[in-house]
Formats: structure tokens, sequence, C-alpha cells
């Protein structure tokens, strides 16, 4: 899978959760939570591109903050995901 999301269409958690999920094809079980992203990008594999990702963290304040170190962490636990931000 090689998958570039429009981060600057991020303006609210909901979007984040929503546009990542139908992006990356995330299961029906989805949680709209950072575990639940942390948990569907360590089973993923291939490359995710975050194009505008500086944008989507300052729309989002601290949760852009956390977002941020929960998609880093998931791509360093998951050496089959890179993710480019």
């Amino acid at each position: 899978m090689n998958v570039t999301i429009d981060c600057t269409l991020i303006h609210t958690k909901e979007d984040l959760h929503r546009i990542f999920a139908e992006s990356l094809s995330f299961p029906d079980w989805y949680g709209n939570n950072l575990d639940a992203l942390h948990d569907c990008l360590t089973s993923l594999s291939g490359t995710v591109r975050l194009d505008g990702w500086e944008e989507a963290e300052a729309n989002l304040g601290k949760y852009g903050t956390a977002a941020k170190k929960v998609i880093v962490s998931a791509g360093f636990e998951n050496k089959n995901l890179d993710i480019i931000l």
C-alpha cells in the first residue's frame, strides 16, 4: 500500500480520524481515538505520506502534537510501514 493523505483537510479531531480511516481502509472496529490509530498503523505495510501535516498539527493544537507522537511511534514500531511527514 502506498497512500498520500492531504492533511490540509484536517481541521478537527473528527476530520483526522475520518480521513485516516477512509484513506487507509481501517476496519469497522476503528475507535476514532489515538490508541486505535496506533493499533491500525502498526498493522499496515507500505508507505504513508502525510502532505501538509504541519497545517493539520497546527489546526489540532495539543491533540495534533499527541497525534504526531502516535504516528511517529507507530512508524518506528512497525518496520513494514514508512511514514513520511
